[in-house]
């Protein structure tokens, strides 16, 4: 009997192996695959099933799934149709994981990533067609209403916070604000923020030599029942904190807000800002963010 060559032998294992990762029982470990990525990343995981994806990079993927992503003190809950959980390497070499969403259920497709490799950090996040109304806000226990189309790309060195680089580009449509009580002694008797139209949305900042540039902050326009504007820019500090702004808010209200007696309280409050435009109230806060944060300096001097 003839001794097969080397090219049978690696074809009969190439298939040995591909029938081995399809056949791999993935299935029975879908509860220990979901405990190491909650241990791992913080995610939290519940899915009908997963199975393995090769196109791009080698991953995971799940069908009707349900998510859990840790922010600060909350978490943010998203539903989707299809995910994807890979391990990939981003800027620089920096291992990272990757979760990418698709058709979600509250609307629109998102990826995010993120990686770290000692100081460096690097985030990615995309949306299309993103529903906003989906994601309950921190603290709020209430969401926003809009669509979003976002590219946010940052490498954030936590050692030196001024070496940050990257992009953020956000456009969104039908954008509303829900209702919030302000209930803060150090700004006097409590208040209600109106729900509010404010349209289109389009911001876009670059993160460039220790500098955050806002090349556009606009939101809203004159048939809206808010617009407005941020300009200026932030000078990146060592730490987060220590970074220093200067920046200019602008809002107009519309006739609609303006005399409705139910935001008397709210738009009084604002009536230091008043300038000499119709509804147009201006503020600038020129501080670091600890002075901001620390309420130091947490109200904003008014534009004239």
């Amino acid at each position: 009997m003839a001794k097969p060559n080397k090219k049978t032998i690696f074809i009969c294992f190439a298939i040995f192996l591909l029938g081995f990762v399809f056949m791999f029982p993935l299935q029975n470990l879908k509860g220990t695959i979901f405990q190491k990525i909650n241990e791992q990343t913080g995610v939290l995981i519940v899915a009908e099933d997963i199975h393995p994806v090769f196109l791009g990079w080698p991953g995971i993927g799940i069908r009707n799934v349900n998510v859990t992503l840790p922010v600060g003190d909350s978490d943010i809950e998203l539903a989707s149709k299809s995910m994807k959980f890979r391990l990939r390497f981003s800027w620089f070499f920096i291992p990272s994981v990757s979760l990418s969403f698709d058709e979600l259920k509250g609307g629109g497709d998102l990826f995010l990533q993120f990686g770290q490799r000692g100081p460096q950090i690097n985030l990615w996040a995309d949306s299309s067609e993103f529903n906003l109304a989906q994601i309950t806000l921190p603290g709020l226990n209430q969401s926003m209403q809009g669509i979003l189309e976002s590219d946010i790309h940052l490498n954030v060195n936590e050692t030196v916070f001024s070496e940050t680089h990257g992009r953020v580009f956000i456009k969104g449509k039908s954008f509303k604000t829900p209702a919030i009580l302000v209930n803060n002694p150090m700004l006097g008797p409590p208040f209600q923020i109106p729900a509010l139209d404010a349209g289109d949305l389009d911001v876009r900042l670059k993160f460039e030599d220790g500098v955050v540039n806002i090349q556009s902050f606009k939101l809203g326009n004159p048939q809206t029942d808010l617009s407005g504007s941020i300009t200026g820019d932030a000078k990146l500090g060592t730490s987060p904190l220590d970074t220093q702004v200067n920046l200019t808010l602008r809002l107009v209200f519309s006739q609609k807000i303006l005399s409705n007696q139910e935001y008397k309280t709210f738009l009084d409050f604002l009536g230091a800002y008043r300038t000499s435009t119709p509804g147009e109230y201006a503020m600038n806060w020129t501080a670091s963010l600890r002075e901001i944060v620390g309420l130091t300096k947490a109200l904003p001097s008014p534009v004239r």
